[in-house]
């Protein structure tokens, strides 16, 4: 659906740190590598459709145009959507999620001007996104519901020695206490957590992803505990000949072989190999 081929977004906050120089050095490979490897890439083109008994998927491109393409496999890699909290202001001006190159072209623009920053969320995202405007003298906040950074990564004892050494940076948090409100007009001016008023130029919602999965249930494809694709060790689908891949798709704990959401780069690479 994107007009760019693949790229990483797990780059995209060291872009802007300024550690990676541009956001064209994110992507993967150049349309020109599709042509050459005879991959027909159809940037800007949503699949609407998918008619898994006559293995039939139809595409629209951006001007409207659709088409019906046959198959004998088909692999969903529909990836994940940014979760926006559903709070008052998250539509103002200078509020991002942080996602697409687009997101990020957006977030470098207002980075320009911005001396105050307040990242919601405490995962991946939201500390390198933190440091990255440290590393470009915006002050950062991160704002964390849970009592402690990193939840699904880390114990609480392992997570407050992290939380010591970012805070040893300049980088503030308020941990364990929800954003009820992102304040401003015309434009933001910062959040409301608690008791606090949080003064900010720009907000990022590092809040976590949720999986694309609308045009799976909708030819039929089984969900499963998670919400996510129910896929088996070969990446099978429900469905004959319905393979699906990444974001989209739930994975097998290896300690407890549990399903469970890991929404991974190197996750999405191996089950795409």
């Amino acid at each position: 659906a994107e007009k760019y081929s693949a790229y990483s977004r797990c780059g995209i906050p060291y872009v802007l740190a300024g550690e990676i120089p541009n956001l064209e050095d994110l992507i993967v490979f150049s349309p020109s590598h599709y042509e050459l490897m005879r991959i027909d890439l159809r940037t800007e083109t949503l699949a609407k459709s998918v008619d898994p008994k006559a293995k039939v998927v139809q595409i629209e491109d951006k001007d409207g145009k659709t088409e019906n393409l046959s198959y004998d496999s088909l692999i969903l890699a529909t990836g994940a959507s940014p979760l926006l909290l559903p709070i008052k202001g998250r539509d103002l001006p200078r509020v991002f999620a942080i996602r697409t190159l687009d997101d990020a072209v957006s977030i470098r623009e207002s980075m320009k001007d911005a001396k105050n920053a307040v990242i919601i969320g405490g995962g991946f995202i939201g500390l390198e996104t933190a440091h990255a405007f440290m590393e470009k003298g915006i002050h950062s906040t991160i704002a964390e519901m849970m009592p402690y950074i990193m939840p699904t990564m880390f114990d609480e004892d392992m997570a407050e020695l992290a939380k010591k050494k970012i805070e040893e940076k300049g980088v503030e948090m308020v941990l364990g206490t929800k954003v009820t409100e992102i304040t401003g007009e015309n434009e933001v001016t910062g959040i409301k957590a608690a008791e606090k008023d949080i003064p900010a130029d720009m907000v990022i919602m590092a809040t976590g992803v949720r999986p694309n999965v609308d045009l799976a249930k909708a030819m039929g494809c089984e969900l499963g505990v998670t919400r996510a694709i129910r896929v088996n060790l070969r990446m099978e689908t429900s469905i004959p000949d319905v393979y699906a891949a990444g974001d989209c798709v739930e994975s097998r704990n290896i300690v407890t072989g549990q399903q469970c959401l890991i929404q991974l780069g190197t996750n999405a690479v191996r089950q795409g190999k």
